[in-house]
């Protein structure tokens, strides 16, 4: 006898989000799948059989098999694989406790690590550390479960919230603002508190090197977060990658690439200068790998800390250390030498989330193909890494019918299509194999793009990715969509979202930035129709269209504006932009046109072609 467990692990967004680099950020999604593959190994241990995810190939799954039998895994790869939920048949008399107390156990394997090595040679300078440790790694994750063939049975077991999250009292983590920092110590209550505290982290801080900076003091999981890299060999018996590229480096990337092509002599130059505020100790992206084997003559240039090619960077004294007047004047000094490449970097860079559509409903019509539609999700997983390094991003995570990652501005969109494709193309293969599969059309994905400011907190961007993929691209659009929002350092200045089928046909405008429509005829428009809000048409199509190429020529020389052949090119592009600018839905799988003009299409368009980089 057998019965069907249903299991998830959390808080997702709670652990993963909270996080202010990318480092941060990377090992809060590897940590999630890592700890729910013990939990999976536990089920295979006992005779079950894991049917959604795919696990079989899973190279994580293969190294937590190794670990959990005290062997040395062959590798730790990079990208998290395993969802953070999984459907397995289990034994009748399977309890599902036991995938909790493994969850547990890798967790407070983990933690205990990371406490002996940097929090114990300090604990004697806090106020119950040791205790504020154990409550909060014992008390912060959430897992439920559930039995029976129903995929929906996990979602209203979740409604139940019987997780009581732990007392915190004092001052809050900087990164975790619930949860209290690990001292004891209140500085609000006199100056000898915050004495001891600032005493604790400075302490902390020198077993941690640069880790931990001089104003953040860490809970105990974000504290485990931070240092995992530092203790995965000993814990997992062998080392994870300690560095991931930051925001500055993904923003940068292509700048590099023409400053080296176009200006090697300078870059040489540049780099003498900066090379005196420190390397780039992160891990490179595969463009600039490319660069720095077609250039070694120049490799000083591009190892140079990625902060040294923004001139807001170059100001900030917090990115720096030491602070001190030498290396503030050295500063001064660099950012004068940047000015001499005439262009400046892109300082956005693009974070992409996509999540299957309908996924549970899915699963829940065709249970006796569950094992093929893991099989269709794990195929689509198995690419996604290489897509994304192909076009020169860092893959966050991927796993079940879920992608994360970043990328440089540039080849964010184009991933997301690629991505797109292959997920279609998964699908595809498995309907030829099982014509009886019931609204297998209906297995589509929608993506969330935030190309944001490299100075924009990292969890701002990680919740409105999630905020606009939700409530954007799913309910408001109609699924099958793609939603995307420009965030620069002060606020969100557009959202756009579209059907895929849309974002294919208005490929051409933006995969080029738009680059027939000038500066000047994109912000007269914007002015013109300033007025035309969300809501039914002021103008009809036609006449929207007739408008657009009377501004439209207003931008090229007077002898062209007779000619035939310019004026159909014009009307031609002012179609494309229109269609950018009506809004679209997918309605039952159909796109429909409403009768809504946003300007927001036109906008992205302008702020594609010139990178956010204001002229």
């Amino acid at each position: 006898m057998t019965k069907v467990l249903h299991f998830s692990l959390g808080p997702v967004q709670g652990f993963v989000a909270q996080a202010r680099r990318t480092r941060d950020f990377w090992v809060g999604s590897f940590l999630l799948s890592y700890l729910t593959g013990h939990a999976m190994q536990v089920v295979r241990d006992a005779g079950g059989e894991v049917i959604f995810p795919g696990i079989e190939d899973d190279p994580l799954m293969a190294a937590i098999n190794s670990i959990t039998r005290g062997r040395r895994p062959e590798e730790i790869p990079m990208v998290a694989s395993l969802p953070n939920r999984f459907m397995a048949v289990v034994p009748a008399d399977f309890d599902p406790s036991l995938c909790k107390k493994a969850v547990l156990k890798a967790w407070q394997d983990i933690a205990a690590a990371v406490y002996d090595r940097f929090i114990l040679p300090a604990e004697g300078l806090g106020q119950n550390t040791m205790h504020i440790w154990n409550r909060q790694n014992n008390g912060f994750w959430e897992m439920v479960w559930a039995t029976g063939t129903d995929t929906r049975l996990l979602d209203r077991r979740k409604n139940w919230r019987v997780h009581i999250p732990t007392i915190e009292l004092g001052d809050k983590c900087t990164l975790m603002g619930n949860l209290q920092e690990l001292s004891g110590y209140t500085r609000s209550i006199c100056q000898n508190e915050r004495k001891k505290q600032d005493a604790f982290w400075a302490a902390v801080r020198k077993n941690t090197s640069y880790n931990i900076k001089p104003k953040e003091r860490l809970c105990a999981i974000s504290f485990v977060k931070r240092m995992f890299p530092e203790v995965s060999e000993k814990v997992l018996l062998c080392p994870v990658v300690e560095s991931y590229p930051s925001t500055p480096s993904l923003a940068a990337a292509h700048w590099l690439e023409a400053m080296v092509t176009t200006k090697p002599d300078l870059c040489r130059t540049f780099a003498q200068k900066a090379s005196r505020l420190g390397r780039n100790s992160e891990r490179k992206l595969a463009l600039v790998q490319r660069l720095e084997s077609a250039y070694p003559q120049l490799s000083d240039f591009l190892n140079l800390d990625p902060n040294c090619f923004f001139a807001s960077s170059l100001e900030n004294d917090n990115l720096w250390e030491p602070n001190s007047d030498a290396n503030a004047a050295l500063r001064q000094e660099v950012k004068n030498a940047l000015e001499q490449f005439e262009t400046a970097p892109s300082p956005f860079y693009g974070l992409l989330l996509m999540d299957g559509d309908k996924m549970g409903a899915l699963l829940s019509d065709n249970s006796e193909y569950a094992a093929d539609i893991s099989a269709a999700l794990s195929s689509f997983c198995r690419r996604v890494p290489g897509i994304i390094d192909k076009h020169n991003g860092a893959c966050v995570y991927a796993g079940g019918d879920d992608v994360l990652a970043m990328l440089p501005l540039e080849d964010t969109l184009p991933a997301a299509l690629e991505l797109q494709r292959a997920y279609r193309q998964a699908f595809q293969a498995i309907e030829k194999k099982n014509p009886n599969l019931l609204n297998i059309k209906q297995a589509t994905i929608s993506a969330a793009i935030i190309y944001a400011h490299q100075n924009v907190p990292l969890q701002i961007v990680i919740r409105e990715a999630h905020s606009i993929l939700d409530k954007v691209a799913k309910d408001g659009t109609g699924r099958n969509s793609l939603a995307i929002k420009v965030w620069k350092s002060s606020n969100p200045t557009l959202l756009w979202s579209a059907p895929w089928p849309v974002v294919e046909a208005a490929l051409p405008i933006l995969e080029t930035g738009g680059a027939q429509f000038s500066n000047s005829f994109l912000h007269n428009i914007r002015r013109r129709f300033e007025f035309l809000k969300e809501g039914p048409e002021v103008f009809g199509a036609a006449d929207i269209q007739k408008v657009l190429e009377a501004e439209y020529l207003k931008t090229i020389e007077h002898s062209s504006r007779q000619d035939e052949a310019v004026r159909a090119r014009i009307s031609k592009d002012i179609v494309s932009l229109i269609g950018i600018c009506r809004r679209t839905i997918n309605d039952n799988g159909t796109v429909q046109q409403t009768n809504r003009f946003r300007l927001d299409g036109a906008l992205l368009v302008k702020f594609l072609s010139n990178k956010g980089v204001e002229n």
